[in-house]
């Protein structure tokens, strides 16, 4: 009677196998988007005497901006492969209530990574400048070393603060807005 429901079972098991194994390492596309605006007081900003700008905020993977399963499963994180960070800087110059969109501002600077509960250990990209005249985002590729690092923050704390450092040069008031990306491969391993 046994030997009967043998190849039954033994189907069985080789087609869980597959299953779990679909299981043990599921990835998912995402990408973190974040958005801030920029308002520049009247003056002349040049490259001796910038606008200093700073942003800080969290990517938190157990929030509402990534997929429910990312959220489900921080967890069970196994790897997260970053391979750019995508930057649009836009804006006008305004003038007695009117915008000027001829006049272009730049930024520059840094976006420097930390685990929130070890501020000091940081990874930093350097943002060569960026125009506001520029249409279409401007890529800044992670070296491999620099991808690994940011993926062993995650590793350690789902949630990692960033912050934004950079200089306005060009003329103001200046109101713009700079929006980030950051497309992710996210692993889940579910045991």
């Amino acid at each position: 009677m046994k030997n009967k429901h043998l190849p039954i079972i033994l189907i069985f098991l080789f087609s869980s196998c597959d299953l779990v194994g679909d299981l043990l390492n599921t990835s998912y596309s995402t990408t973190f988007k974040e958005s801030f605006d920029i308002i520049i007081p009247e003056g002349e900003y040049t490259e001796p005497s910038p606008f200093l700008i700073n942003r800080q905020e969290d990517i938190d993977l157990t929030d509402d901006s990534f997929p429910s399963e990312i959220r489900a499963g921080v967890s069970e994180l196994l790897d997260i492969q970053f391979k750019e960070v995508l930057l649009t800087f836009s804006g006008e110059l305004v003038t007695d209530g009117a915008r000027i969109s001829q006049d272009a501002g730049i930024i520059s600077g840094k976006i420097l990574f930390a685990n929130p509960d070890k501020p000091s250990q940081t990874i930093e990209i350097i943002v060569p400048p960026v125009s506001s005249a520029e249409e279409n985002a401007v890529s800044l590729p992670l070296p491999d070393n620099v991808a690994n690092s940011i993926t062993q923050l995650f590793l350690e704390n789902p949630r990692v603060t960033f912050s934004m450092d950079f200089k306005y040069v060009g003329p103001a008031p200046f109101e713009g807005k700079v929006d980030m990306e950051i497309p992710m491969e996210v692993s889940i391993g579910v045991i």
